[in-house]
């Protein structure tokens, strides 16, 4: 028997990349969930009462946490029954420099989701979603 064509060849090894692509984002979606669900856990553990935050640092997470609030975009779940998604910036977190904790609901359904900020030109604050979740 002869060698199979150049097109076999060529499909075959696509769809192997692309399998091989496909794990991989499902293994990256796993371990984002994971790391969430970690540090949501981590967050309802947390007394409410924290102690006192370094001068400027309380101001500075309630600036971050009032930015990711204008932001509703971030959320990847649209609202049920008429309901619309939204931060509820006293259940946000500021977790680390560059790292926040962000709660959302409509009033239906809730949920959570982890979130890095950058300061750009102006200290505007850009945003991307790291991971997120329905409760």
């Amino acid at each position: 028997m002869g060698r199979p064509p150049a097109i076999v060849v060529a499909l075959t090894l696509a769809l192997a990349i692309t399998a091989l692509w496909w794990q991989l984002a499902e293994r990256r979606a796993r371990h984002a969930e994971a790391r969430l669900a970690a540090i949501a856990d981590s967050l309802r553990a947390t007394p409410r009462e924290k102690a006192p935050a370094p001068a400027g640092a309380a101001g500075a997470d309630a600036g971050v946490i009032a930015d990711l609030a204008r932001h509703p975009e971030l959320i990847p779940f649209a609202g049920v029954e008429g309901g619309t998604m939204r931060f509820y910036p006293s259940e946000c977190r500021v977790i680390a420099a560059g790292w926040a904790y962000g709660y959302f609901e409509d009033g239906h359904i809730a949920g959570n989701g982890l979130f890095e900020y950058q300061a750009g030109p102006g200290g505007r604050l850009r945003w991307k979603r790291l991971a997120a979740r329905l409760e």
